[in-house]
């Protein structure tokens, strides 16, 4: 008759096994352990086949039906019969319910060694239901005082972490269950940002899944992480498996993909390493901060050192003339804002304008990022003036900084590589430093030696061998210099621990009085804001400047007032400096995107995107594109605009309801 008893209760068991696979949190797979301490008892053999008919119930979300069963089990099977009572009650929403039979477990802390499932779990509804962290740090502490957890407990665990955004805790706690876990791993790894181990986990849970539905979302998941890694060439793979799928997929609408304003894209210690080692970018705007403007002199008038000196002939006195009136007008325009300085070096533009008030006006639209202008502009001042290699070179370096191919290159690069013409020695370490490292000169420095622009080039030197002293020159000699003073604080010192570096940079950062950071060309002020962020004290910095509002200053201003949640601020005073200075460099035009999309302007945003596509040929504004194709599940447009890795550092994009699906798994 035992025997009997024994089959039938096995049975039921393994059937309630059966049917709690997709639950999230339930108690019955602890509840073998139970059943069989009690199976020798004869006078409970029904109430044991109730509990496990109840847990079945409860299982096909028969909540009425188990609540009954559980009532009755609850003589003999007490907290695990009152956790799922709570949870049957919470499922059904009645929520007063819920809680009363969930106290019952937890307000008696000795079950916590007794029945450490349950009394986790106990905790973790009365959670959901108050959103009361005390119940989360109760789970944690009972997990660190009973350390032998069982495979339930631990996932438990693992989503109490996730929960608080201790991400990488509950990593350690997964990795320690016998079960894979693979999708979750991987959307843990895509919080963590570490998109590479993510992409490699979301491959493994595919083969190993068959649910059609997850295997969608685990499809475009692993789009999203190729958008991250900017694996173009995997994501367009990606795209053609979803396109296949297009009929019945649904993920897209699930989890949206969306752009928007991330105030803080990167990590703290992606911040910071960006000023402490520069990108390329950052360092060809480095090169546009220290390059010299050219005051003309005797030399600007010829046109290359093969032509020799023309000082005896007619013209040659009138561009003199010429020269020194412009050498005049410019004094007065270079101490100008930045952006001032554009409006007015454009005004002197003419039919006849000379090669150098190009160069000089290229240079200044690069101060401001407005590369698409700088490009033109150079290369105005290169053909009017070969024989200026550093308008040769300043063409090539700006073709670089936007991904620009150049027909005439090879001729350009010839011209730079010979003995003659002006400004040598620049040029040709500027070439070696970023368009052919191989390249070896025997040009000397000479006088050069003593100018801010010989010691910046000799820091990024210093940098790319990874030899920065900060005592090197330029920091030493311009610590004055507000880019300068900046850089020179970031050089971490011989022996300083992270401690000592972090806090000293914490302590020695202006934080009031900064208006040489927030003025001027653009880079100082990127310089100082990346700074702030990989600090984490970009709010606390005061970034008033009373008196005189400078276009560079109101533009950092539309930067902050983005930061401090008025989007509408932002817009206004972008549309002013649009109005009024006929804006059109790519910071200021994402600037506004990211004010639009904050301001939940969606279409007006779109729209601006379009715009950035139009007037500057930009392949970020592209990449944007294709991420709203990608929603629209538009493969075959999308994959067209995916041509170039996405580099700004305002706009991002994220899946809507991620957190949410974390959670739920």
């Amino acid at each position: 008759m035992k025997l009997v008893y024994k089959i039938l209760l096995s049975a039921i068991f393994f059937n309630s096994i059966l049917y709690a696979v997709d639950d999230l949190i339930e108690s019955q797979p602890e509840i073998i352990f139970q059943f069989e301490k009690l199976v020798k008892s004869q006078e409970n053999l029904s109430l044991q086949i109730d509990f496990n008919k109840a847990v079945l119930h409860l299982s096909k979300n028969e909540y009425e039906e188990a609540i009954k069963l559980f009532e009755k089990t609850s003589k003999i099977l007490e907290v695990p019969s009152y956790l799922n009572m709570g949870i049957a009650y919470y499922k059904l929403g009645s929520v007063d319910n819920a809680i009363v039979y969930l106290n019952k477990i937890y307000e008696k802390p000795e079950n916590a060694n007794i029945h450490t499932y349950p009394y986790m779990a106990a905790c973790y509804y009365l959670y959901q239901i108050s959103k009361d962290n005390k119940y989360l740090d109760t789970i944690v502490k009972t997990s660190k005082k009973y350390k032998i957890l069982s495979e339930h407990s631990k996932r438990m665990l693992s989503d109490t972490y996730i929960i608080l955004k201790e991400y990488e805790n509950a990593l350690e706690v997964l990795n320690t269950m016998d079960y894979a876990m693979d999708l979750k791993k991987a959307l843990i790894y895509i919080k963590l940002k570490d998109y590479e181990r993510a992409n490699l986990l979301l491959k493994k849970a595919k083969e190993q899944n068959v649910n059609p539905n997850t295997i969608d979302k685990i499809l475009w998941f692993t789009s999203f992480t190729n958008l991250k890694m900017n694996n173009i060439d995997q994501l367009k793979e990606t795209l053609d498996l979803i396109n296949e799928r297009r009929s019945t997929f649904k993920a897209n609408t699930e989890l949206p993909l969306e752009i928007f304003f991330n105030q803080s894209k990167f990590t703290s210690n992606q911040y910071l390493n960006s000023v402490i080692n520069f990108d390329d970018n950052r360092k060809i705007d480095f090169i546009f901060y220290f390059a010299p403007f050219i005051f003309s002199d005797s030399q600007e008038i010829i046109y290359d050192s093969l032509k020799g000196f023309i000082y005896n002939q007619k013209e040659s006195i009138l561009n003199l003339e010429e020269m020194v009136e412009y050498n005049a007008k410019f004094l007065k325009i270079v101490k100008e804002d930045p952006i001032i300085r554009v409006v007015e070096l454009e005004k002197m533009l003419a039919k006849d304008t000379k090669s150098y008030i190009f160069y000089n006006l290229a240079l200044s639209c690069a101060q401001i990022n407005d590369f698409n202008n700088a490009f033109k502009y150079f290369e105005r001042a290169y053909k009017l003036n070969p024989g200026n290699k550093l308008y040769s070179i300043m063409y090539l370096i700006t073709a670089n900084r936007l991904n620009i191919k150049i027909k005439d290159k090879e001729y350009i690069e010839g011209n730079i590589k010979s003995n003659n013409g002006l400004y040598n020695y620049f040029s040709k370490e500027i070439y070696k430093l970023f368009i052919n490292p191989q390249f070896t000169s025997a040009d000397k420095p000479f006088e050069y030696e003593s100018t801010i622009f010989y010691k910046a080039l000799d820091f990024l030197k210093a940098m790319k061998t990874g030899n920065v002293s900060e005592n090197h020159a330029l920091l030493d000699e311009h610590f004055k210099d507000p880019l300068t003073f900046l850089i020179k604080m970031v050089q971490r010192r011989k022996g300083e621990s992270d401690y000592t570096y972090y806090s000293r940079l914490q302590d020695s950062i202006p934080l009031s009085l900064n208006n040489q950071f927030l003025e001027g060309p653009l880079i100082i002020t990127r310089f100082y804001v990346d700074i702030l962020k990989g600090l984490g004290i970009f709010l606390k910095a005061d970034m008033n400047i009373s008196g005189k509002k400078t276009p560079s200053y109101l533009r950092t201003k539309a930067l902050r007032d983005l930061h401090s949640n008025s989007p509408d601020e932002a817009i206004k005073t972008l549309e002013y400096l649009q109005s009024e200075y006929k804006l059109e460099d790519k910071y200021s035009m994402y600037l506004m995107v990211a004010a639009l999309l904050e301001a939940g302007r969606y279409n007006d945003a779109s729209i601006q995107i379009s715009l950035i596509k139009v007037i500057l040929n930009d392949p970020d504004a592209d990449f944007l594109t294709a991420i709203q194709l990608i929603q629209d599940l538009k493969i075959s447009s999308a994959k067209q605009f995916l041509l170039q890795p996405y580099l700004d550092s305002l706009i991002d994009f994220k899946l809507i309801g991620f957190d949410e699906y974390l959670e739920s798994l």
